[in-house]
């Protein structure tokens, strides 16, 4: 997005909330979007020569990454994440999940202490498991929407692209 008007357009498409703006609230959140891509630029600017350097590499190309160019699922899914302006609210949601599995593992713990019973013991563990599988899920779940307003960007960029493309031909 290089103006103002065409990310006006696509925050309202992704954000309906967004229609009831005031002038201020949009120079505010348009501010706030070029100067996240602009610090997202820098920090991949400074990865971009390790990054080529390891996709050139023997190990990481073939049919591990769909071959013949086709682009795989974790590859376009590494590329948004890498160009996304989210990248501090992936790492709460990352921190946030290890704390409540820890702390599931310390009442598991606790629990086992206290139940003499083996079956006590058995359900404790067995609930301390399903908690962790419901937090992992969880956690995968919030890193999905976290992706969506990048996927949403990049697709409109995507399209404003080939449509530029399309005029100049």
């Amino acid at each position: 997005m290089d103006d103002f008007d065409t990310f006006k357009a696509s925050r309202e498409k992704i954000d309906p909330s967004a229609r009831k703006f005031t002038q201020r609230q949009w120079q505010k959140a348009y501010s706030a979007y070029c100067s996240s891509r602009e610090r997202v630029k820098e920090v991949t600017s400074t990865k971009t020569v390790d990054s080529s350097r390891r996709a050139k590499s023997p190990s990481r190309s073939g049919s591990a990454y769909g071959g013949g160019g086709r682009n795989h699922p974790s590859k376009l899914r590494a590329e948004v994440r890498n160009d996304s302006a989210y990248a501090e609210v992936r790492t709460t949601v990352d921190v946030l999940a290890w704390v409540a599995i820890g702390l599931t593992v310390l009442a598991a713990v606790i629990k086992l202490v206290y139940y003499t019973n083996p079956s006590a013991a058995l359900v404790a563990i067995l609930q301390a498991a399903t908690f962790a599988v419901i937090v992992f899920a969880l956690r995968l779940l919030a890193h999905a929407v976290i992706d969506i307003p990048d996927i949403a960007l990049q697709a409109e960029a995507s399209r404003h692209s080939r449509s530029g493309a399309e005029k100049d031909a």
